[in-house]
């Protein structure tokens, strides 16, 4: 379970209440591959076995073709309460990092400089076959109704894997936005055609997101806040479109 229950006072018309109140969990989450470290998230427990599939993909470290087995991947909680997450893959390495610090939810972009260093290495993304636009306000509005956790603590993000014809295939939800769409894309790998797919996003689209749906393959990306200038530039040189701001017959497009 991604929340739990504590204790709180509300401040109710200037009456004190004692109470309780569902809050979202952060975990601290070290992956690494054949147990060399990886990466170090602020996490929501659940899933982890996802998340790393995610990450490793959406990340660049694995591709489409790569063959994951689940039954590789090895999830314990040690006694601080970090949850440990290791998959063996055969012929990959991960180097190692004397200073590895954790990763956080901000873009992942602050040290680059210029458009051409933010695109170097990202595949250009094949189009996909037409879609009708109404099925992204449907999907997100679908997902939006299936999001429990932050339907009980107001604090967890979502993604969402969206097909073409309008059906919701894989909905994940995490503390951290980059989380949800790494456990989403996890939880569809070697599962589903992912250039089929649309990103449904609970929140707005960065950058960092746009790179993550490159490395997939994946060719439309659909949220519900706003889209960044550096995600627009992004998506636009690597044949991404991005539909935000998405609502009821209406959307920004931009691609």
């Amino acid at each position: 379970m991604n929340y739990r229950k504590i204790p709180i006072s509300r401040l109710n018309e200037g009456v004190r209440l004692i109470q309780t109140d569902d809050i979202a969990i952060e975990s601290l989450v070290k992956l690494t591959v054949n147990q060399e470290p990886l990466a170090n998230l602020l996490a929501s427990p659940d899933n982890c076995d996802d998340l790393i599939i995610g990450h490793l993909l959406a990340e660049g470290y694995i591709t489409l073709a790569t063959i994951i087995d689940k039954s590789n991947i090895i999830i314990k909680t040690d006694i601080h309460g970090t949850i440990l997450v290791d998959v063996k893959i055969s012929n990959l390495e991960i180097s190692p990092s004397k200073s590895l610090g954790i990763t956080t939810t901000s873009c992942g972009a602050c040290k680059l400089d210029g458009m051409e260093l933010m695109i170097n290495g990202l595949p250009s993304v094949k189009k996909s076959s037409y879609f009708d636009s109404d099925i992204l306000y449907r999907g997100l509005k679908q997902m939006s109704e299936n999001q429990t956790g932050f339907i009980k603590t107001g604090g967890m993000h979502c993604a969402g894997l969206l097909t073409n014809d309008g059906k919701l295939q894989f909905q994940s939800e995490d503390i951290g936005r980059h989380n949800a769409v790494d456990k989403v894309i996890g939880n569809g790998f070697n599962q589903i055609e992912f250039n089929d797919s649309i990103l449904l996003l609970s929140g707005r689209c960065g950058w960092d997101i746009v790179a993550k749906a490159a490395r997939c393959n994946i060719p439309t990306i659909a949220s519900i806040g706003a889209c960044s200038s550096l995600a627009a530039s992004c998506a636009r040189s690597l044949g991404i479109t991005i539909h935000s701001f998405v609502k009821k017959n209406s959307s920004v497009i931009i691609g």
